[in-house]
């Protein structure tokens, strides 16, 4: 069983093999994009949330080091562990690279838009090759029709042209 002997009913309309191969090939570019996209917003969901975590701490210790001006040094060792431990995870998430890696992430999201854009406009450009196409085995068709009609009546004049030499042959020899 080949490509083209495969046919699939959808409300009515029959689709035969390429058109199925095509269809399929579209939404599998587009359950990428789709995929990449959601794949894209989860991460920036990821980072976000660490920026989130990290100025909350922030802001905590800004308040507590304001706190802390009035306490002994012990405590304040303590808090100095604390500011480099938040300052080792600021590190840790990246949050200075956190821009960079939003360009990137945008710059690859409009080049998936670029490539969907375009496998539209060839889905387009397949669909007017299709139109054509038909129209074009009607006419072949037609022109078919035509030359089987053609070869009849020339094989008709044929034979009534060979009747005709053998009319005439038996004219002109009546003892034959």
């Amino acid at each position: 069983m080949s490509l083209e002997d495969i046919e699939l009913n959808i409300g009515g309309t029959n689709f035969k093999g390429v058109w199925i191969a095509i269809l399929l090939s579209f939404a599998s570019t587009i359950g990428g994009g789709i995929w990449a996209t959601s794949e894209f917003f989860s991460r920036l969901e990821s980072q976000e949330e660490a920026v989130q975590e990290a100025s909350v701490e922030t802001q905590t210790l800004s308040a507590r080091f304001q706190d802390l001006k009035d306490l002994n040094t012990a405590e304040l060792a303590n808090f100095e562990r604390e500011v480099n431990l938040m300052k080792q995870r600021l590190d840790d998430n990246n949050v200075a690279g956190l821009s960079a890696k939003l360009a990137e992430l945008g710059a690859n999201l409009e080049t998936i838009m670029k490539q969907q854009q375009e496998l539209l406009n060839l889905r387009e450009k397949v669909e007017d090759m299709g139109e054509k196409v038909a129209v074009n085995d009607t006419i072949v068709a037609s022109v078919k029709d035509k030359f089987a009609l053609y070869d009849r009546n020339m094989a008709k004049f044929q034979r009534d042209l060979d009747d005709a030499w053998k009319a005439m042959d038996a004219l002109s020899n009546p003892l034959q």
